[in-house]
């Protein structure tokens, strides 16, 4: 049961993101050839009005929109502006859906982390509004502060990072720990939602980071362009390469905390 519902979370956190990008790319007129949802072979496709190829697949751990390759309708074609919407629109939709989820939490609940209700009250926002304050901060807030959060847990030392830090195997996981902490089927959906709205927010965090070939390594590249204009393609060729071994290194070491974590957790 927790491993389904993970795997379910995972797909509608990926879906939200993959059709974030596949709405801008519509919009500023790049033709989209393929929207698939999860890896392997297909178990469903058809065609949209579009023109566009929509798949599913049985690995549900990921997905991916594919703009067509040449010509004028692609990505690269359209103007650093459009670009910038089209590369921002994945994490900006899961922001949102996460904003409309723990909107709902927080006025149903009347609850929210410590830290977070802290910050909320900063505002001097109306009591009425508080809940409001505090899904915008669990939400939009913690995205956009993604970078800033991981630098304060690399400073803390490698025990404390990798201990607040969760990859695939551990984000299975949750929904196991998800399932035992919901003894009716009421709890379970405040849970499964609460899950739902926080995977939103971490896939959007990490793919704000500055490193090819996420999101925010092609806005990054986007700045590089502005930034340097006749030498950007020099900068690119160096930023790129070494931008993906780290997030490859980082990735690795984020997998294997999770093999040992899991390992441990046996252990006991």
């Amino acid at each position: 049961m927790g491993l389904l519902l993970s795997l379910l979370v995972i797909s509608f956190v990926v879906f939200v993101h993959e059709y974030g990008h596949y709405v801008l790319m519509r919009r500023n007129g790049v033709q989209v050839v393929e929207f698939t949802i999860g890896f392997g072979p297909t178990l469903f496709e058809t065609k949209l009005k579009s023109g566009t190829m929509f798949r599913i697949k049985p690995i549900l751990l990921g997905g991916y929109t594919r703009p067509v390759a040449e010509g004028d309708a692609t990505v690269e074609s359209k103007s650093a502006w459009a670009r910038f919407k089209i590369y921002m629109a994945g994490m900006f939709f899961n922001a949102t859906a996460a904003f409309v989820v723990f909107t709902v939490l927080t006025y149903a609940t009347h609850r929210a982390p410590a830290v977070v209700v802290n910050i909320a009250h900063m505002t001097h926002a109306p009591s009425a509004l508080m809940p409001l304050v505090c899904a915008f901060i669990m939400s939009y807030g913690f995205w956009l502060a993604t970078p800033v959060i991981l630098v304060w847990l690399v400073a803390q030392g490698a025990r404390q990072f990798f201990g607040g830090m969760s990859g695939p195997i551990g984000i299975i996981g949750m929904g196991g720990s998800v399932v035992a902490a919901s003894p009716t089927a009421g709890t379970l959906l405040m849970n499964a939602l609460s899950f739902f709205a926080m995977l939103n927010v971490g896939l959007a965090g990490f793919n704000l980071l500055p490193v090819y070939p996420l999101d925010g390594g092609r806005v990054f590249d986007i700045l590089l362009e502005k930034a340097f204009r006749g030498r950007a393609q020099a900068v690119t060729r160096i930023y790129r390469p070494v931008s993906t071994a780290a997030l490859l290194a980082f990735i690795a070491l984020i997998i294997l905390s999770d093999v040992l974590k899991a390992f441990l957790h046996f252990g006991q």
